[in-house]
């Protein structure tokens, strides 16, 4: 079965200039990576040492509990490497939810 989610991730801790950089980069490339480049967009975050990303539109997934297991780890993973004092906050909204 398949379920409509949204994504947001929130990177803080960052120092401002090259190492919002390199995370904005890393992020774009672990989006092509997981072929949610189409799904997700990564800009600037609230501050100047923050980087954002979130879904403008639902992502259809199946299975969705392993995928998101695994997206998850991938994302903390990838801004580890190149900021690894860096706070990665993911969250999942689920779009066929009455509110």
């Amino acid at each position: 079965m398949s379920i409509s989610v949204g994504l947001s991730l929130d990177v803080s801790g960052l120092q401002p200039g090259e190492e919002t950089a390199r995370v904005t980069e890393a992020l774009n490339e672990f989006l092509i990576k997981h072929d949610l480049e189409r799904d997700v967009v990564v800009g600037r975050g609230a501050s100047p040492e923050e980087v954002s990303a979130w879904s403008e539109y639902p992502i259809i997934v199946t299975r969705f509990g392993a995928w998101a297991d695994r997206i998850e780890q991938a994302a903390h993973d990838t801004v580890r490497a190149v900021a690894p004092a860096a706070r990665v906050d993911l969250r999942w909204s689920f779009e066929d939810e009455d509110d």
